[in-house]
C-alpha cells in the first residue's frame, strides 16, 4: 500500500462518523472504527465480511431499504431498529447509496450511520393516547418510526378495508399498492427527518378500481425524543379521479388541436405533389420503364392524402398496443 492510500484508509478509519460498505449480497466489506463499536465488534477485523442481515431486528427490513435504494439510490436518514453483536437491541438511522460500475451494475451499498437509540422511546405508549383514537372524527393511524402501524382508530380501519386487530404491528406499506410501497418507505425517512410530511398513495385493494388516500403525518414527541408519527389519513379517491379525468381530456385535446394542425399542413404539399405526378404521368409514355415507378409514387400520395384526412378527422381516443407495452392512437377507429 503506498503512502497516499495508506494516509486515505487512515482519515476513513478515524472519521468520527461511522461509514461502511456492504455488497449487494449483503457482506460487510469495509467500515470504520465508530461503525465496528455501534455494532458491538472487537474491531475492524472483526466486522469484515461479517453478513449484514444478522444485524437487522426485522431481517425484512433488509430487503425493503436494499430495493428503495437500488430503486431511488439514495436513502436518507432512516431509522432502521437493529441488534449489536451481542443481541442487543438499538436504533441507528441509516444514510445510504448505492454505487455502480462502469456498466451500471450495483457493486455495493455505501453509506453513514447513526446510533439514535437515545432519541427513540419504544415503551407503549400513553394508553390516553391510544384511548383517544376511536373518539376522533379523522381517520388516524398511529406508527413507530420505521412505518408499523402502533395503532389505528375505527374509521382509519374501514378506509383501508381492515379490522382494527389485524392493523396492529404491520408495516403500513403492506396496505400500499406495490408500485407505491418504496415510496411510503422514502416518505417516513422524510417524515422523521423533516417532522411533518404529507403525500398521497394507492392502497392495495381487491377492487378492479383504483382507490387513493392523502397521509398528513407528523412526528409526535415525548421531551423531545421521536415516539411515534401520527398519521391523518382521507380518502381522495374521487378526487384523483376528477384531475385524471381532467388531464385525460386536456391531453386529448391537445391531440385534436396537434391533429388538426398537421392534417392541415400536410394537405397543401401533398396536393402540389399529386398535382405534379399527374402532369408527369400524362407527359410519360405508358411503356416507359419510369411510368410504373411513379404510378406507384402517386399511389403512394393518395395513401399519405388518406392518412391526413383520417388524422384531420379525428373525434376520439382509440388506441392500439404497440411494441414494449407502448401505445399509439389507432387512427382508423378514433377517426
Amino acid at each position: 500500500m503506498d503512502a497516499s492510500l495508506r494516509s486515505y484508509s487512515e482519515f476513513v478509519r478515524n472519521l468520527p462518523v461511522a461509514v461502511y460498505r456492504v455488497t449487494v449480497e449483503g457482506k460487510i466489506a469495509f467500515c470504520n472504527d465508530p461503525f465496528a463499536r455501534i455494532f458491538g465488534f472487537a474491531s475492524v477485523k472483526d466486522a469484515i465480511g461479517f453478513p449484514e442481515i444478522k444485524l437487522y431486528r426485522n431481517k425484512k427490513d433488509r430487503g425493503t431499504l436494499v430495493q428503495t435504494v437500488l430503486q431511488h439510490g439514495l436513502i436518507s436518514e432512516m431509522p432502521v431498529p437493529f441488534y449489536k453483536r451481542d443481541r442487543t437491541p438499538i436504533w441507528c438511522s441509516m444514510t445510504t447509496k448505492a454505487v455502480f460500475d462502469d456498466d451500471g451494475e450495483v457493486v455495493s451499498l455505501d453509506g453513514l450511520v447513526r446510533d439514535i437509540s437515545g432519541e427513540i422511546e419504544e415503551a407503549d405508549l400513553n394508553g390516553d393516547l391510544i384511548g383517544r383514537l376511536n373518539r376522533i372524527e379523522e381517520a388516524v393511524f398511529l406508527l413507530d418510526p420505521q412505518g408499523r402501524i402502533i395503532q389505528a382508530n375505527e374509521v382509519a380501519a374501514k378506509i383501508v378495508g381492515c379490522g382494527i386487530v389485524d392493523l396492529s404491528g404491520r408495516l403500513f406499506s403492506e396496505l400500499l399498492a406495490n408500485e407505491d410501497r418504496q415510496l411510503f418507505f422514502l416518505f417516513i425517512g422524510d417524515t422523521n427527518r423533516i417532522g411533518r410530511e404529507e403525500i398521497i398513495l394507492k392502497l392495495d385493494t381487491d377492487s378492479s378500481k383504483d382507490q387513493f388516500i392523502r397521509i398528513q403525518a407528523a412526528v409526535i414527541k415525548s421531551e423531545g425524543r421521536s415516539r411515534t408519527i401520527s398519521c391523518v389519513i382521507s380518502d381522495v379517491t374521487d378526487r384523483v379521479n376528477q384531475i385524471r379525468e381532467k388531464t385525460n381530456r386536456d391531453k386529448f385535446q391537445g391531440v385534436l388541436e396537434m391533429a388538426g394542425g398537421v392534417a392541415h399542413r400536410f394537405n397543401q404539399p401533398l396536393t402540389i405533389v399529386t398535382n405534379i405526378i399527374s402532369e408527369t404521368l400524362s407527359d410519360i409514355d405508358p411503356d416507359d420503364r419510369l411510368y410504373a415507378s411513379i404510378s406507384k409514387v402517386q399511389d403512394q400520395i393518395h395513401k399519405l392524402n388518406d392518412i391526413a384526412r383520417k388524422v384531420g378527422n379525428i373525434k376520439k381516443y382509440e388506441s392500439i398496443d404497440y411494441v414494449a407495452g407502448i401505445k399509439i392512437v389507432d387512427i382508423d377507429r378514433a377517426s
